[in-house]
């Protein structure tokens, strides 16, 4: 009897000890990748050999690897005007004689002479738009050559590009216009236009994830001391759809979100709409002014709020990056000690731009990676969500950005 007990302790102590090792098994797998970003299934098939070569022995293309997570790839005059855009993984560099694609080691693709007075570039996945800001020329570029150019008889103040659509705002020569909506074919083929008599639209553009026979306009109306803004949506005969009027705020523009719905905001508030125009969500900000606002997988609305009191009180800048599920819930938010000026969105990354320093974020609101500059940072451009262009008043420098993975899909 006393035997068959003895045989029963030791069977559940080693039962014990099997699980102990499966739990110490895992906790080593976790840690081995979230800390040392080695994959565990590798370490069974490497050995204990192969896991301290891992640890304690660096490579020379490591190295090599190290130093190119971030690396210079365009240099230029300080009063230089230049104006850039990602297409694909490349950058498109516009300045008033050039536009240069260039890849992310810095190797020219693509060199096509111009002549502009305010350089502008935007794309559209593979193709990109220049455009003349204060001229008349407008061409759409195509497997780094140029596809087809225009000029046409008024100033542009305003482009962009989508799958279907090319559009521009201009300075009307029309008597008792202010301004004039045009609408082009991808080929360059003027579809439609709108002369605009009482208000200043800033901005126009279009997205085929909200609508793409939608127009997204923002506008400036004043009127004596009083500046306000008008957002309208219209169809591509011009016909207006539905607007929005901002009373003493103007509203800067939008991004598309998931559900055929649309991220509106302005210098005080941001809301959504759907696809029949209806406010879905909205908040106000009081005490607050938006600098900045995006969408971070089309999901997650984000929104910088600089603190108005902070900087009357102590001359100090303090912003709130505040970011909301799609229904308007709030996520999360934290603070930081600077005016943020942008916030560009790659799927899961968002690159906010706080004066000389870009913080590399998530849906959560975690920091994964940050890059600091010598001097003023005037553009981010994110190629794919762990690629980045960082524009300064010299140089473009190519940040490789450390996203963070989950283990397994689980962590």
């Amino acid at each position: 009897m006393e035997s068959d007990n003895t045989k029963n302790t030791k069977g559940f102590s080693l039962l014990k000890l099997a699980l102990f090792l499966l739990i110490l098994i895992i906790v080593s797998g976790v840690v081995l990748y979230a800390f040392l970003d080695i994959n565990p299934f590798v370490v069974l098939s490497d050995g204990v050999t192969g896991l301290y070569n891992r640890v304690f022995t660096v490579s020379t293309s490591e190295i090599d690897t190290l130093k190119e997570t971030v690396k210079t790839v365009l240099t230029f005059d300080e009063n230089e005007n230049v104006h850039c855009s990602a297409v694909s993984n490349n950058l498109a560099v516009a300045t008033v004689s050039y536009v240069k694609i260039i890849d992310p080691d810095g190797m020219e693709k693509a060199y096509i002479p111009v002549t502009l007075k305010e350089p502008f570039v935007i794309s559209y996945a593979d193709e990109t738009l220049v455009a003349d800001l204060a001229g008349q020329y407008f061409a759409l570029i195509n497997n780094n050559r140029i596809a087809w150019e225009k000029n046409i008889d008024e100033l542009i103040v305003n482009a962009s590009i989508s799958d279907t659509w090319i559009l521009l705002i201009t300075e009307s020569k029309q008597s008792g216009y202010k301004r004039t909506i045009r609408a082009y074919s991808r080929d360059g083929q003027e579809v439609s236009f709108r002369n605009v008599s009482n208000y200043y639209p800033f901005s126009v553009v279009n997205y085929p994830g909200y609508n793409k026979a939608f127009f997204a306009v923002s506008s400036l109306e004043a009127s004596g001391l009083e500046a306000n803004g008008i957002f309208e949506i219209l169809d591509p005969a011009m016909n207006q759809k539905a607007s929005i009027k901002g009373e003493n705020e103007i509203i800067g523009g939008c991004f598309p979100l998931m559900e055929e719905r649309l991220l509106i905001y302005g210098e005080k508030s941001i809301m959504t709409i759907d696809n029949a125009f209806n406010t879905v969500w909205e908040k106000n900000y009081e005490g607050y002014t938006v600098t900045a606002a995006n969408a971070i997988q089309n999901k997650f609305p984000i929104a910088a709020l600089l603190d108005n009191e902070a900087f009357s009180r102590d001359r100090r800048y303090q912003t709130t990056i505040q970011i909301y599920n799609n229904n308007g819930t709030e996520k999360t938010k934290f603070d930081i000690d600077a005016k943020v000026t942008g916030i560009a969105t790659k799927k899961k990354t968002a690159a906010v731009i706080a004066e000389s320093e870009v913080l590399f974020i998530n849906e959560d609101g975690e920091i994964m990676d940050r890059y600091t500059a010598k001097s003023y940072i005037s553009g981010v451009y994110l190629a794919k969500d762990d690629l980045a262009y960082v524009v300064s008043s010299d140089a473009i420098s190519r940040v490789k950005i450390k996203v963070k993975q989950k283990f397994l899909g689980i962590f």
